[in-house]
């Protein structure tokens, strides 16, 4: 599990936009991005191939877990996200405190506002966060909380 020292993300920090056919996105500050992206890979052989992998589940007061829950926060109170959170994963997430986030998390530098497509995509892996953010909802116990990706 990766313990460090990250900035604290607030909701004021993640801009919600959408690409050019309209899938939303959550871009957030380099260097939060940077962190969550290393932990959304951690578990995950580095030489795996295809798209189906889950990262470890990160504990529900991780830092991991934490910063998830509040680019949930942001997302939900997006009109690009609320006029159908279902779409979007997040659905449960208000009542169950449980959700996935079928969008993109992504680093400030890695995104270009104007095309409103990714930056320079073969040079800022860094900044992207794989797969789909999921906090475990309140109905499975144990791992009630938990983040994965």
């Amino acid at each position: 599990m990766t313990t460090t020292t990250a900035p604290t993300l607030t909701v004021a920090d993640v801009t919600v936009t959408t690409d050019h056919v309209g899938r939303v996105y959550a871009v957030i500050p380099d260097d939060v991005a940077r962190i969550l992206a290393v932990a959304s890979r951690e578990g995950i052989d580095p030489q795996a191939r295809g798209i189906f992998f889950e990262s470890v589940a990160h504990p529900a007061g991780s830092w991991a877990a934490s910063t998830v829950r509040t680019i949930f926060d942001a997302l939900l109170t997006s009109p690009d996200v609320a006029d159908d959170v279902h779409e979007w994963g997040l659905g449960q997430y208000r009542t169950w405190g449980g959700g996935t986030f079928y969008g993109f998390i992504v680093g400030e530098s890695g995104w270009d506002p104007d095309s409103r497509w990714w930056r320079d995509y073969a040079h800022t892996g860094d900044l992207r966060v794989r797969g789909t953010a999921a906090i475990a909802s309140r109905s499975r116990r144990h791992l009630a909380g938990t983040c994965t990706f």
